[in-house]
């Protein structure tokens, strides 16, 4: 009797041998690997842009420049900003962007100790 169970399972232990991997186990791995190619050049992209795509043509050395930066809260910032010689403080908020003052440009200060000395002058 086992003898005969066994001769009746061994065809369908030989088919399941005998079969091949399943294609969708191929495809599906084709697939990752796409993915991860995408998304590997969309993070090459994103550091390459972040460094001002310097290969590009074109003049990247314009008339105005960011010089610094302050955040003051949700969605509002001080700028120091550099136009053509002449500093501006800048207000940027949600609602808009301001002129708080322009500022003479000296050299060796940082931005908070000419901020100071600006607002110490508006006080007398």
């Amino acid at each position: 009797m086992l003898l005969c169970s066994l001769l009746l399972l061994l065809p369908v232990t030989a088919h399941a041998a005998a079969e091949t991997p399943d294609p969708m186990i191929g495809s599906g791995l084709r697939m990752l690997v796409g993915l991860l190619v995408v998304l590997g050049l969309m993070l090459l992209l994103y550091a390459l842009s972040k460094r001002g795509l310097r290969w590009l043509p074109g003049n990247r050395e314009g008339k105005i420049r960011i010089r610094e930066t302050r955040p003051l809260g949700a969605k509002k910032a001080l700028c120091l900003v550099e136009v053509q010689g002449r500093e501006l403080l800048l207000g940027v908020s949600s609602e808009g962007i301001n002129l708080l003052c322009e500022l003479e440009p000296q050299q060796g200060q940082s931005f908070e100790q000419t901020l100071q000395s600006q607002n110490q002058e508006g006080l007398k």
